[in-house]
């Protein structure tokens, strides 16, 4: 039996829980008051609710700082790739320096020579999603801030253009025409200001497989 209350919140206002109704019962045989009981009673109820609503608000900081870091985390994400595809978007450019100007980013220090330009993709593929998506893959490095930017042609006679970037080894096209009967695509990697050579082209046929790339394709 305790003869007085622990040092832990909760193990006080339990200690009190425990002998009010006792103490309540007759006060004078306690050497204690009704008004005293009473009193002791009013506190023990706003120490109950104080300690609820601190436990509540302990699980809301809890969950608001969850959902903060998630959030900061998809900002990162987002925005680092949007970085990373302007930065791809200004060592293709006539002036680069415009572009970052634009863009209100510093452009990437001078190389010092310590780290030669990254090397050209390699093993280039192409598959086709179930939801009609292309994804093309390749080997790489993606060390020291390389990024890649992803170039397309549907029109074999036409130009290549950029569809976008990737700081991973793969980029799924989602922007495909319907009825489209061909793609072809290249891979540019990109650090510090410094472009590999294109890969390989590498194409993807709508309606057969291909037997060189051994793509598995729309039917």
């Amino acid at each position: 039996m305790a003869s007085s209350p622990p040092s832990d919140i909760d193990g006080r206002i339990q200690f009190f829980q425990q002998r009010i109704a006792a103490w309540n019962a007759d006060p004078a045989a306690i050497g204690l008051t009704a008004q005293q009981i009473a009193d002791l009673q009013a506190k023990l109820t706003a120490a109950g609710n104080a300690r609820a609503a601190a436990l509540t608000a302990r699980q809301q900081a809890k969950n608001a700082t969850a959902t903060q870091n998630s959030t900061i985390a998809q900002l990162m994400e987002q925005g680092t790739a949007m970085i990373a595809a302007i930065r791809a978007f200004a060592s293709l450019s006539d002036d680069p320096d415009q572009v970052y100007d634009a863009a209100d980013i510093d452009a990437p220090a001078a190389p010092g020579g310590t780290l030669p330009p990254p090397q050209a993709a390699a093993d280039v593929r192409t598959s086709l999603e179930n939801t009609g998506a292309v994804r093309v893959h390749w080997k790489g490095t993606t060390a020291n801030g390389t990024v890649y930017s992803v170039w397309r042609r549907l029109d074999p006679t036409g130009e290549f253009v950029q569809i976008g970037t990737s700081t991973t080894r793969s980029f799924l096209d989602q922007t495909i025409p319907l009825g489209t009967p061909e793609a072809n695509y290249f891979v540019i990697a990109h650090r510090d200001g410094l472009n590999s050579p294109a890969s390989e082209t590498v194409s993807i046929r709508f309606g057969f497989v291909n037997p060189d790339q051994g793509n598995a394709l729309a039917a």
